[in-house]
């Protein structure tokens, strides 16, 4: 369980800086960058989402997987 949390809060902290540099692009390529890292973050934030749920549905045999 302390790592799933660990995982989420590494994702949280991925999202706060990638935020601060969305805010701060100057240019759309940059703003582009930070948009596909944000894809990207969240995808990994739906897959936790999906362990979780099967996790409280009794199938914990993904919880490992990352």
């Amino acid at each position: 369980m302390e790592e799933r949390i660990a995982h989420l809060q590494s994702l949280v902290a991925r999202l706060d800086d990638a935020r601060g540099r969305l805010e701060a692009a100057t240019d759309a390529a940059g703003a582009a960058e930070v948009l596909a890292e944000l894809d990207e973050i969240a995808q990994a934030v739906s897959a936790e989402v999906d362990r979780q749920r099967r996790a409280a549905a009794g199938d914990d045999s993904q919880l490992g997987l990352l």
